[in-house]
């Protein structure tokens, strides 16, 4: 990855409320490169704030959605967290899904959302999964080997089937706000989960990024009770919004895309 900190926005729409249960999950993880460490990514989950700090040696970024309200990137070196509207997003997200029901007809928003979710429907970016043995698949993009992902089965060391179930619908509703992410990986764990659940349910632990020479490893997961401090964006950050910067972005990457013939 050439750039640890950049910006993928994808503009998407929520379409369903949330439970009011209490939940918690913190997932701690060790990246190496090249067989050294090279950072630490802290997951942190509760039914209001999903927040990812990767814990480099010299840096720390954040990712983080807050529900209802909108997503946030923070640069802990800069003190700025750029944020996406939520409510802005989820309006444009709306009217996105609303024009594609005309080329869909019969199928509802939800529906076409869904289908949106599903990896095997994004071919440029879909990685095909081989099981290789026990707790252990194998991930082919154009038929290169680009990624190994050890699993672990239920009951599991780490979580239990509920909790696993809840982390993977609160990664689904993480889906529903304008997506913005560090570049530190080519997916955030998060959402690599919610995609590996495609392919079993079992939980990735070990992930083997061939083609950045990375490897990532779930070391522990806590269940207590969080902290909201904890998952606060801190006083001493500047918020920056980035939504309509974010969408004329995208209308003119569209418009160039329309000038070149790419789509129609």
């Amino acid at each position: 990855m050439k750039n640890i900190f950049k910006f993928i926005v994808v503009l998407t729409a929520s379409l369903c409320g949330y439970a009011n249960a209490q939940n918690n999950l913190a997932l701690n993880y060790q990246v190496t490169k090249e067989l050294n460490h090279f950072a630490y990514i802290k997951i942190k989950v509760t039914d209001k704030y999903l927040r990812t700090d990767y814990v480099l040696p010299n840096k720390t970024f954040t990712e983080m959605t807050i529900k209802d309200d909108g997503q946030y990137i923070l640069d802990h070196q800069k003190n700025i967290a750029y944020r996406l509207d939520y409510s802005v997003n989820k309006e444009g997200g709306d009217k996105a899904l609303t024009d594609m029901m005309k080329y869909a007809p019969g199928f509802t928003k939800e529906q076409i959302y869904e289908m949106s979710l599903d990896p095997k429907n994004d071919p440029n970016n879909y990685i095909a999964y081989e099981k290789e043995g026990e707790n252990l698949f194998i991930g082919y993009f154009d038929d290169e080997k680009v990624q190994t992902v050890k699993t672990s089965s239920f009951p599991s060391q780490f979580l239990s089937s509920a909790e696993y179930t809840w982390l993977l619908k609160r990664a689904r509703e993480d889906t529903y706000f304008g997506k913005t992410f560090v570049g530190f990986l080519d997916v955030p764990l998060i959402d690599f989960m919610r995609k590996f659940k495609y392919e079993t349910n079992q939980i990735p632990t070990e992930i083997s990024l061939h083609d950045e020479g990375k490897a990532v490893f779930l070391k522990t997961v806590s269940n207590s009770e969080i902290d909201e401090g904890e998952l606060k964006i801190e006083p001493k950050f500047m918020i920056k919004d980035i939504t309509h910067v974010s969408i004329q972005f995208l209308k003119n990457l569209e418009s160039i895309a329309r000038e070149q013939g790419v789509i129609e």
